[in-house]
């Protein structure tokens, strides 16, 4: 028995919380840039295959350790050199960068070029085939070329100086020729490490150093990244994770340090088997938050008459429920605090029931009297059947378009009525089906112009000298009949990714007006990247070329605005669509 826990003992060590001290800190973050630029872009063809876990997980110890820069720079010096043969870190002045290296010779010689980023994707099969089906043009490759069209590509300047800290600057060479692009490296790994985990704390760092790199070289929106200072996001990440536990607590610290980017692609969550995740239905109890209080907004018929809307929830589990806001409002992405105070409220029981089958929740009704409950989350699951119809009149002469359900045929049957009504409502507040681009040239006498998507294409860390590479989007020809009833669409944070691009095109072509609140700021395609092969990254990966006013990380402002009161909750209504109800009907 004793010898039995004593085998224990180290796996139980190495789940104990972690202190990074400023020193190890400043250390560990010298190494993950460095890691970072070397990974992506140092073209020989080993280094492209080593297991970066391994190598972060391994060196993490020597590096804490380091007592000063100098030693510091001996210690990534001799690990990089094992990788990167022609990689210098030095202390003091960075070492000059040589140019016109492609000249010396015709080459070929070697460089990384990314249209994307089309490496760390073991794991998500699936999600690689559907870029294929949707002709999302990733790519990660190692390419050659002769010595004047490299030297051209690089602008001359093809060594790379980057200043890790205040006294700490890597240099390494973007091009290589034919002998460095195939030689082998003297690194020798050791015991690999197949899979990233929560036990240990080099693990825990290495999730946070891998994730941070993705979003540092390969995040399209740079003015929202230096905004966001996420240079800055990676040592109290790092802290973060050290004290971790638990894979929920290492999740956590992850999601804090991306929540810095107000982009609501932007995620990490434990990789499933094919790289999808399920949705769950929506919940029968849901939540809002009004005037800073969490309000029942719809009840469960289970619960009903004892709870009604508008009653305040105020503890879950005996916590305040402002603490367990407070929590989550941290890891959610979005354009303000208040926003994602709004986000954490919607996901509130998903984040409680994510530990627990059941809890309970103590609400205050309209006369101040508490009650608990203790209620299992399976049956406060709703159903996606049932729903109203996805064309209905909602006041005389007025339609409503549920852009999330609508199918071209729903629209092709109500045409007759459209064709007669005062006003139509279109709702944007969740995402639309893509039908609806086949509705919006009914709205127009001209063509709809939407925005382009591109692609970063980046030789260099840091974007670099990036050019993008795309094409000019077709324009949507306008359809008969045109409906010429005035138009509300309604949006809100949930309106985001293709939401917003409709959002965005209604505004341009001024088919109607925006009522609402302001949209999610977050548009363009996604990519994904298998972290460890245990987490799933997914962040914005083509960015949009707008032909109207930038709204990434803030999102389109309506121009009604409306925010739902306690009355409107009470009185079980929809305030965005009673307004617009109101507007069309005062709207000659």
């Amino acid at each position: 028995m004793l010898q039995s826990l004593l085998f224990l003992l180290p796996a139980l060590a190495t789940a104990a919380p972690d202190t990074l001290t400023p020193r190890e800190t400043r250390n560990l973050t010298a190494l993950g840039q460095a890691a970072g630029a070397i990974k992506y872009f140092y073209p020989n063809r080993h280094t492209a295959q080593v297991s970066w876990e391994t190598i972060l997980v391994r060196s993490i110890p020597a590096v804490r350790r380091a007592p000063t820069d100098a030693t510091l720079a001996v210690t990534l010096d001799s690990l990089f050199r094992t990788l990167a043969p022609a990689a210098h870190i030095t202390a003091g002045p960075a070492v000059p960068s040589q140019t016109g290296l492609a000249q010396a010779g015709t080459g070929p010689f070697y460089y990384w070029e990314h249209q994307g980023l089309a490496l760390d994707k073991k794991g998500l099969p699936v999600v690689r085939a559907m870029f294929q089906l949707g002709g999302l043009s990733y790519s990660s490759t190692i390419r050659a070329a002769e010595g004047p069209e490299a030297d051209k590509l690089f602008q001359g300047q093809q060594h790379y100086t980057v200043r890790l800290l205040d006294s700490l600057s890597l240099t390494f060479p973007l091009l290589l020729p034919r002998a460095q692009y195939q030689q082998r490296l003297p690194y020798q790994p050791g015991r690999s490490v197949p899979r990233l985990s929560a036990a240990t704390s080099a693990q825990r760092l290495t999730t946070v150093l891998l994730s941070w790199n993705i979003l540092q070289h390969f995040y399209p929106y740079r003015a929202v990244l230096d905004s966001a200072r996420w240079q800055q996001a990676l040592p109290l990440a790092l802290q973060h994770a050290a004290r971790a536990t638990t894979e929920a607590e290492l999740l956590t610290a992850c999601r804090t340090m991306l929540a810095k980017l107000p982009d609501r692609h932007v995620a990490i969550s434990p990789k499933t088997r094919t790289g999808l995740h399920v949705i769950s239905p929506p919940w029968a109890l849901q939540l809002r938050l009004i005037e800073e209080q969490v309000v029942v907004q719809q009840v469960p018929p289970n619960l009903a008459p004892q709870l009604l809307p508008g009653a305040v929830l105020t503890h879950v589990n005996s916590q305040p429920v402002a603490a367990l806001l407070g929590q989550l409002q941290g890891t959610i992405p979005a354009t303000s605090s208040a926003v994602a105070r709004q986000l954490a409220t919607e996901a509130l029981l998903t984040y409680v029931s994510a530990g627990a089958s059941s809890a309970r929740f103590t609400f205050r009704d309209a006369q101040e009297h508490e009650q608990t409950y203790t209620l299992a989350f399976r049956k406060l699951r709703g159903s996606m059947y049932h729903q109203p119809p996805v064309v209905r009149e909602v006041a005389p002469g007025i339609y409503f378009l549920d852009a999330a359900r609508l199918r071209y045929p729903d629209f092709l049957r109500a045409l007759p009525q459209l064709q007669a009504a005062r006003g139509v409502i279109i709702d944007l507040r969740q995402r639309p089906s893509y039908d609806l681009l086949r509705v919006l040239p009914h709205f127009s006498a001209h063509p709809l112009l939407p925005d382009s998507t591109a692609t970063p294409v980046l030789r260099q860390p840091n974007f670099t000298q990036a050019t993008f590479l795309g094409s000019a989007s077709r324009p949507i020809v306008a359809q008969p009949p045109l409906l010429t009833a005035r138009k509300v669409f309604l949006t809100g944070p949930h309106t985001y990714s293709y939401g917003e691009t409709v959002a965005e095109l209604v505004r341009r072509h001024q088919l109607g007006v925006l009522l609402g609140q302001t949209t999610g700021g977050t548009n363009g395609e996604m990519n994904f990247a298998a972290i460890g092969r245990v987490y799933q990254l997914s962040w914005t990966g083509r960015r949009i070329v707008g032909r109207g006013q930038p709204y990434q990380g803030t999102g389109l402002a309506p121009d009604i605005a409306v925010q739902p009161s306690l009355s409107h909750i009470v009185q079980g209504q929809d305030a965005e669509l009673l307004r617009a109800v109101e507007w069309l009907q005062q709207t000659p």
